[in-house]
């Protein structure tokens, strides 16, 4: 039983970080296309009034790709509460520096409300 949860926790860590360098892939791209569009006008000489529509959307996508790349990092978050429920207690499932453990702690290890603002917040300023 134990090495089922093992494995499927390691499934789920690694479609995770997938999932999190895609977006954050995505984001890198569309803030490159954001940065290329005014550069292109002004290189060609045109009025701000052209294109201005197309950059609109472009840096309401960049807004949209951020407000994900939130919900994905409020996920993983959970998804350290779901690793306790299930007996797994503390491990890490892939790579990167994790960020430092919020300071109040349950009895159970799960995070209290407190302590996942605080992680919120640090992963916010992280990105």
């Amino acid at each position: 039983m134990l090495n089922e949860r093992l494995s499927a926790a390691k499934k789920i860590a690694s479609e995770l970080h997938q999932a999190e360098d895609a977006i954050d892939e995505a984001m890198i791209r569309i803030a490159q296309l954001a940065a290329t569009l005014p550069a292109a006008r002004r290189d060609i000489n045109m009025s701000a009034i052209v294109g201005q529509e197309a950059l609109a959307k472009v840096a309401h996508a960049l807004a949209a790709a951020g407000e994900v790349r939130q919900l994905l990092t409020d996920a993983h978050i959970s998804l350290t509460v779901t690793q306790k429920q299930v007996g797994l207690g503390t491990r890490m499932f892939g790579a990167g520096v994790k960020p430092p453990e919020p300071s109040g702690r349950f009895d159970d290890g799960s995070n209290d409300a407190a302590g996942a603002e605080v992680m919120h917040l640090s992963l916010a300023k992280a990105s």
